[in-house]
């Protein structure tokens, strides 16, 4: 049985997007279709041939998409935008059948990709004809027509962060060049209760990446395993990304939330932060109220490539003008 995620290493570059956060203890959800893997939330999938299985999961789309029949056909323009679409998929299967930029500009929102598939499920010749054309430009639109369905039209947010602190090249990514921080954030109280939410009403799905260069044999599964794909989908990466040791907390909406500011427990600064950085973040969650466990610092090392992590010294902040009594920090630093 896996051991539950308690924790996760942040990394964040000093800017003003920091200091909002600590000030308003907020935490940022990303549409995962802006992080720079273009895999993302999109892992690879297995080809199928079997036209049998192919039509068992377009009428698995069909089901779906008509059980929202209502709010569709209540969209503006519903009629003379379906209109538009079924003249738009005429051209596609017959002239060129290949959904690209060309086509996908035609959908400009959500209501109208709704409206898309709709039309495009709703017709089995539209299948039919795909599958004889090109049976793989058919299987890429239905794959993208379930992540549409099933994670973006419900606009989940992650936010990414690791079990590794001490791994260079996530320094140099995400801590800005090494003169960033990283904050360490507990998810749960002592009793073993979610706690990084502020609102207790608030819970968050937490799961560590599977990193798995295996496709996804999404032509195989059934109406039930369908359903709950969301979660496998959101979880797997190429095994290129497997330095990172990600793990990902996944809120069902974007943007910025409000956490519990105990649940940050340590502060790492970079190797390169400067003093006066340094002095600045600890001035500010010291007024904040703030009460951090462990103050450290990352240090380069003269017999290896890694990081070392150590406890943070009144030598770290020689320079910046620092003055302890401002700090509310444990004594000795």
């Amino acid at each position: 049985m896996d051991q539950p995620i308690t924790s996760f290493y942040k990394y964040f570059t000093i800017n003003q997007n920091l200091f909002n956060s600590l000030i308003n203890n907020e935490l940022y959800f990303s549409n995962p279709r802006y992080f720079n893997d273009p895999f993302d939330s999109l892992p690879r999938y297995k080809l199928c041939s079997d036209i049998q299985k192919l039509e068992k999961f377009y009428l698995f789309i069909q089901k779906h998409i008509n059980e929202k029949i209502d709010i569709i056909r209540n969209l503006k323009d519903f009629e003379k935008k379906k209109l538009d679409f079924e003249s738009l998929l005429e051209v596609f299967l017959k002239v060129l059948f290949k959904f690209d930029e060309s086509y996908y500009n035609e959908i400009g929102n959500y209501e109208y990709k709704l409206i898309e598939i709709f039309t495009f499920y709703n017709n089995p010749e539209y299948f039919k004809e795909a599958f004889k054309v090109n049976s793989i430009e058919l299987q890429n639109k239905m794959y993208a027509d379930y992540a549409f369905l099933y994670i973006d039209i419900n606009k989940f947010g992650v936010a990414c962060g690791s079990t590794t602190q001490t791994c260079p090249v996530m320094w140099g990514h995400y801590g800005n060049n090494h003169t960033g921080i990283c904050l360490k954030f507990e998810f749960c109280d002592d009793t073993g209760n979610q706690s990084i939410c502020l609102s207790k009403d608030e819970k968050l799905e937490i799961v560590a990446v599977d990193y798995n260069d295996s496709p996804l044999d999404i032509f195989n599964l059934d109406y039930d395993e369908l359903e709950n794909l969301i979660l496998t989908i959101y979880k797997t990466k190429c095994s290129k990304w497997a330095y990172e040791n990600e793990v990902r907390l996944i809120n069902n909406s974007q943007g910025l939330l409000k956490i519990n500011n105990k649940s940050i427990k340590q502060i790492i600064f970079g190797c390169k932060t400067t003093p006066k950085d340094r002095y600045s973040i600890l001035k500010l969650i010291s007024c904040l109220g703030y009460r951090i466990d462990d103050l450290m610092i990352a240090k380069i090392q003269a017999d290896s490539y890694e990081l070392k992590i150590e406890r943070m010294t009144i030598e770290d902040l020689a320079g910046s003008g620092v003055y302890l009594e401002e700090l509310n920090v444990k004594k000795p630093f």
